[in-house]
């Protein structure tokens, strides 16, 4: 497992980890141990291995970097989830965390304060992800893209709106339409964001490094701060084309 490196600006204590995953390897036995009963019984209705692999290998490696952080032992650690589905430590102070997984590669985000959320995807053609633009982009959004080929790429788009609204703790396939991200007039690198979101709190989002054919993003909204304006700037890669696993959206 490697820690990433963050891009200048990331507030202080925030930490990504990227786990490299052998989907054709058996579960490891000092990985399936750590897994309570739910999180293993989840794990094997799973029906292809590879997924297997991924749900167990991702959850016993947040496991082990959470007890690093708080001190109880990895399967010791007990969790609870928002009405979305969000996990936190219950009853343990630790950090907020967030996981993403796509193909052979996961990532694990961790945060001393705030919300974090953290999205990997793997890259499609784009010839694919044309019908998912009027599910995933705000009417503005949708503008953009109809008139200027210099737009910010979907996928870029993507992986950004899906980092913070699993910061927010938020059904993603219900607001993706209620964030817009373009090219800010700003700071060099950096996003506009503009939001109808219920919540106030300044959000921000940067790139991550990803392997060859995925991309990757992290969100961060700090709760301790309220402001009434739902615009704000977020630090990001222009131009950075990226990709997506759109079953949920694309399925219902």
């Amino acid at each position: 497992m490697q820690r990433l490196r963050l891009a200048e600006g990331a507030p202080a204590g925030l930490e990504v980890w990227c786990l490299a995953l052998d989907l054709n390897a058996p579960v490891a036995d000092e990985d399936d141990r750590l897994l309570s009963r739910t999180e293993w019984q989840r794990a094997q209705r799973l029906r292809c291995h590879a997924d297997v692999v991924r749900a167990v290998a991702t959850r016993a490696a947040l496991r082990r970097l959470l007890s690093a952080h708080t001190g109880i032992a990895p399967e010791k650690l007990v969790f609870t989830q928002n009405a979305y589905g969000k996990p936190a430590l219950e009853n343990a102070d630790g950090p907020a965390f967030n996981v993403s997984h796509s193909g052979h590669v996961a990532l694990i985000a961790l945060a001393p304060g705030g919300a974090v959320g953290v999205d990997i995807e793997r890259c499609r053609p784009e010839a694919e992800l044309a019908p998912l633009h009027g599910l995933v982009l705000s009417p503005s959004e949708q503008l953009d893209h109809a008139r200027d080929s210099s737009a910010l790429p979907f996928m870029e788009r993507w992986v950004v709106k899906e980092a913070v609204l699993k910061a927010l703790g938020l059904g993603i396939a219900d607001h993706l339409r209620s964030l817009s991200i373009a090219s800010s007039l700003g700071p060099p690198g950096t996003y506009h964001l503009e939001h109808s979101l219920p919540m106030s709190s300044p959000l921000q989002a940067w790139p991550l490094p990803a392997p060859s054919g995925y991309a990757a993003a992290l969100g961060y909204v700090d709760k301790s701060y309220v402001d009434s304006d739902c615009t704000c700037y977020a630090h990001g890669a222009q131009g950075q084309r990226d990709s997506t696993t759109f079953q949920e959206i694309h399925h219902g």
